[in-house]
C-alpha cells in the first residue's frame, strides 16, 4: 500500500473534466493514443511550470525529473491500490 497523495478534493472536479474529455477522444481514437496524449500533455504542462520557476528556484533539472517521476509512480500505485476510477481515494 502506498502513501496517499495530498490532492485537495476540489481538484477532483478538474480531473473528472479531463477524464470526460479523454473518454470523448477514446470514442474516435484508440485507448493507447489517448493515454499517450494525456501523458505527453502532462509532461509539456509540467515542464512549462518548471521553466517558469526561473533559476532552479525550487528544483534543478535532475531533482525535478526525480520528483515528477516519483509523484507519477505514487499516483499510479494509489489508483491501483484503491481500485477506483471514480473520484478521490478513501481518506486514510
Amino acid at each position: 500500500m502506498t502513501n496517499n497523495i495530498a490532492f485537495p478534493s476540489q481538484l477532483h472536479d478538474c480531473v473528472n473534466k479531463f477524464l470526460a474529455q479523454a473518454n470523448k477522444l477514446h470514442a474516435v481514437h484508440p485507448y493507447d493514443a489517448v493515454s499517450a496524449s494525456l501523458l505527453y500533455a502532462a509532461a509539456r504542462y509540467n515542464v512549462h511550470g518548471f521553466q517558469q520557476q526561473g533559476d532552479d528556484k525550487y528544483f534543478d533539472r535532475d531533482s525535478f525529473i526525480a520528483y515528477m517521476t516519483d509523484l507519477y509512480r505514487r499516483m499510479l500505485e494509489e489508483n491501483l491500490d484503491t481500485g477506483t476510477t471514480n473520484g478521490p481515494p478513501p481518506v486514510a
